[in-house]
């Protein structure tokens, strides 16, 4: 599966897996970058084929294909990070702007800061709040919860549209209510 690298979680996270958990695949100590989308996917070499130098390769996020060889395999720093399963609405928007002719890393043009969250709020909650709240519609591209140490949210995000025009449009929602809390939205600082 496509992932990204990320520092490991604090060692009291007991949603993490652990070395007896069944469902966990053996993870190798290598991987490879997609040069199209820049998806991550741990891979061994036998995971290449038993002859040659290598074989080709397909990213099942974005369908690039390129030839990977053994040597050009990299070392996952299993001791400062660990390989995560890239989340869905990440993939939705990396296929969304291959859609769109985008680079697959393009987060959008007009941000937002969203503060006064409730603790529980999720990516999705966010997404669905700006979507159907702003007249005429539009197309949220990002949502970033800014969350501290233990993983739990800081209370605020940062959501980025498509288009300067949705984004705008969506200052209108300053003070609605969203998961039960009054939310704050304006430009961000900077």
């Amino acid at each position: 599966p496509a992932g990204a690298f990320s520092s490991p979680p604090p060692a009291d996270d007991s949603t993490s897996p652990t070395a007896d958990d069944s469902s966990a695949l053996p993870l190798p100590s290598t991987y490879i970058t997609c040069g199209k989308c820049k998806s991550l996917f741990a891979i061994s070499s036998a995971d290449l084929g038993a002859h040659g130098k290598g074989r080709r390769v397909k990213c099942s996020v974005c369908d690039n294909s390129w030839y990977q060889s053994r040597d050009r395999l990299l070392d996952i720093p299993t001791q400062t990070h660990e390989l995560l399963p890239l989340p869905k609405s990440d993939l939705e928007r990396i296929a969304k702007n291959l859609e769109r002719e985008e680079s697959a890393d393009y987060v959008g043009v007009f941000k937002l800061y969203v503060g006064n969250l409730d603790w529980n709020v999720k990516e999705e909650d966010l997404k669905e709040f700006f979507e159907s709240g702003v007249e005429g519609g539009g197309e949220v591209c990002d949502v970033s919860i800014v969350r501290g140490e233990g993983g739990r949210s800081r209370g605020f995000a940062f959501v980025t549209f498509y288009e300067e025009e949705v984004g705008r449009k969506a200052l209108e929602l300053n003070g609605k209510e969203c998961n039960g809390r009054e939310i704050s939205v304006r430009e961000p600082n900077n």
